[in-house]
């Protein structure tokens, strides 16, 4: 989804880079006030997150609010919980996928296919919204050496690690 976006702050790097972390987290904006969930966040905390300056948050702000494409993108965002980082401690798996192309068409059917003739659950399935070439797979159970070479023959996986 950033490539789709990338061009409207590819002169203003800095703002591109606030932008894509709001993307990223699901940082929602209303008129000019940022929000996670329900809760309210200042302009100060999302630059000392990133270590840029608040005058930069404000004008990314300021550019979203303008472009009307892009204020119907950012006042929609929600953030998502993401099970990656938690799935060891649950004694879950977690497969990461590269994608050859993120936009073939039946990419993560056949994937879910795959796990199901398998008797793998899947508990959650998801794709960075700025990096749409990598898939991120959470299974009910630790993956096995025989689940990544059922998938590496799945059409359109260039790689396929276990992440721990």
């Amino acid at each position: 989804m950033w490539d789709q976006l990338e061009k409207e702050f590819s002169r203003t790097p800095s703002q591109g880079e606030i932008a894509k972390y709001m993307l990223d987290v699901g940082i929602r904006q209303e008129g000019d006030k940022l929000f996670f969930e329900k809760v309210a966040i200042s302009h100060s905390q999302v630059a000392e997150a990133l270590g840029k300056d608040k005058r930069v948050v404000a004008a990314t702000v300021k550019t979203i609010r303008k472009n009307k494409r892009l204020y119907s993108i950012y006042s929609k965002l929600q953030p998502t919980c993401n099970l990656i980082n938690m799935a060891n401690d649950m004694g879950w798996g977690v497969i990461c996928i590269e994608l050859n192309n993120p936009n073939m068409p039946g990419t993560l059917g056949r994937i879910t296919t795959k796990l199901g003739d398998m008797k793998i659950s899947i508990r959650q399935a998801q794709c960075p919204a700025t990096d749409c070439n990598m898939l991120f797979i959470i299974t009910d159970n630790p993956i096995t050496g025989d689940v990544l070479v059922a998938l590496k023959d799945v059409m359109n996986v260039k790689t396929i690690k276990i992440f721990t």
